[in-house]
């Protein structure tokens, strides 16, 4: 025995600075009304095929999935991943979509006294005694199921459906009663007494479980979604929204001050009405949609920002200019006067001009609408995005990390340091432009926001200029805070989209 040396010397070991915030994945986020999608919840996906495996090859989302993720762009890029959520513009019972692994008609037949908890508003509900020994189908297991609880007095189980999808393999529950409603399926049993295990309702086991829900507005549903869960940066709603909630959500999203970019589709009819209406609301994106099958142009914002690599440390200016890009479109412009009409009103569309007899089809402007204090190059708005979000998470990663970040001199350079590696990744990629010419305007403007007459310099030949202080601010309960404000100008990464020459012959 002997006495422990941490008496006199004790080191206590740890990994310092490894309180790192994710930034967001710019990626799409399509908002469905399909029950498949968990009402409050986001369902990510990495593939085309994984959404075929949960809608339906032939489904709307299934298709707009293999647009989005078959695209590669000029930097040999695509989008990794995409996300789903629910919008509910008519209020929806509870629902469980049994998982899709193969049901065993002899196994369910072998039930002659199973028992199913269903948890409905919090409270469970146990039901025993169930039978599918006369079974002679799937069919007839969802049938002698909902009679089992339909037996419940619970106004939600009373009338609730169960019916068995052949081409899916999967039994599916529908409550009888709309509206929010939490709603859940609990383990119970085992063996051939397990019937929660044997319909595939369980969520451990691939269930899709969603709670009931009261109707909604699209812009509630934008507002809870991006609430809930923010890992997005474009996205459409599938459902043809009419110009009252557009504007709605459009109002909404611009409320966010460039957070989210909202793609809307529009058709020729309604293009100079819907232009006329959100032309000074910044953050929308209308593109011109013929309406053809299996076509849906307003994908194209969200496919090219998902496939932009702002992260990335080995390829360099992998910015993207919307304009020039090329999909499996059908394009919805091809005449001239029509093409400087839609410009005028900035509509999108997939354009067609051709030289030497070669037809040449591309997305164009990549414009949004917007006052003239927005940006409204589709490009600027995107990089604008992945920025804030970029440095927001660097500063979030220092405070919690550090010890403190003290309100000093010290302090303040510890912010700077962090913003700067934002600022040093944006040059990189092409977020902010190097050399770019100011206007004598500019130039004041800069002046007059920094007090620094030749802060204009360092924004033209560098790119940027930040800076920042520490002040003191009286919360509403009266104390005394201290918080860091800092001012970044930086030259926004504006893209060619005509060139003019003149030939000269001597």
């Amino acid at each position: 025995m002997s006495i422990r040396f941490s008496k006199y010397v004790s080191i206590v070991s740890g990994v310092g600075g490894g309180a790192a915030v994710r930034t967001r994945d710019l990626i799409g986020r399509l908002f469905t009304t399909s029950p498949l999608v968990p009402v409050g919840a986001v369902l990510e996906v990495n593939a085309a095929s994984e959404v075929s495996a949960i809608f339906g090859a032939s489904s709307e989302e299934a298709v707009r999935a293999a647009f989005y993720f078959s695209w590669v762009s000029p930097n040999i890029s695509a989008p990794r991943r995409l996300s789903f959520a629910r919008f509910t513009p008519l209020a929806a019972p509870p629902t469980v979509y049994g998982n899709a692994s193969v049901k065993s008609l002899s196994a369910l037949q072998a039930v002659t006294s199973g028992v199913l908890s269903l948890v409905v508003g919090g409270v469970p509900v146990n039901l025993s005694g169930i039978s599918f020994a006369g079974a002679l189908s799937l069919a007839d297991v969802a049938t002698a199921l909902q009679t089992a609880i339909n037996g419940s007095a619970n106004p939600q189980l009373a009338t609730a459906t169960v019916t068995y999808q052949a081409s899916s393999r999967r039994f599916v529950f529908t409550g009888g009663v709309a509206g929010a409603e939490t709603f859940d399926v609990a383990q119970s049993g085992t063996g051939n007494t397990d019937v929660g295990a044997l319909v595939g309702w369980y969520a451990v086991d691939g269930a899709i479980i969603s709670d009931g829900a009261d109707a909604q507005t699209p812009a509630q549903s934008f507002n809870e979604s991006a609430d809930g869960n923010n890992n997005f940066g474009a996205f459409v709603f599938l459902p043809r929204l009419t110009l009252d909630e557009v504007q709605a959500v459009a109002t909404a999203n611009e409320a966010r001050n460039v957070a989210f970019m909202f793609s809307q589709r529009v058709s020729p009819e309604d293009a100079a009405t819907w232009s006329a209406a959100l032309i000074d609301t910044g953050g929308v994106g209308l593109t011109l949609d013929l309406g053809l099958v299996d076509e849906f142009p307003d994908m194209v914002p969200l496919t090219i920002l998902a496939a932009t690599e702002y992260g990335s440390t080995v390829k360099r200016n992998t910015v993207t200019n919307y304009m020039f890009k090329q999909f499996p479109l059908t394009p919805s412009v091809g005449d001239t006067l029509q093409s400087d009409t839609y410009d005028a009103q900035r509509i999108n569309y997939y354009g067609r001009t051709q030289t030497a007899g070669q037809v040449l089809d591309f997305y164009q402007r990549g414009t949004l609408m917007g006052q003239a204090t927005d940006p409204v190059d589709m490009n600027v708005y995107a990089n604008e995005i992945w920025l804030k979000d970029f440095i927001a998470a660097q500063i979030m990663s220092l405070l919690l990390s550090a010890s403190r970040v003290p309100a000093n001199a010290a302090g303040r350079a510890q912010l700077l340091a962090v913003i700067q590696t934002g600022i040093d990744q944006a040059l990189f990629n092409g977020t902010v432009s190097v050399d770019k010419p100011l206007t004598t305007v500019q130039k004041l403007f800069i002046e007059q926001q920094t007090g620094d007459p030749l802060a204009w310099v360092q924004v033209q030949s560098e790119g940027y200029w930040v800076d920042g202080r520490i002040e003191s601010y009286t919360t509403p309960s009266g104390a005394t805070e201290f918080r860091f404000v800092y001012l970044l100008i930086y030259a926004k990464d504006d893209a060619v989209r005509k060139v003019e020459g003149t030939h000269t012959l001597i």
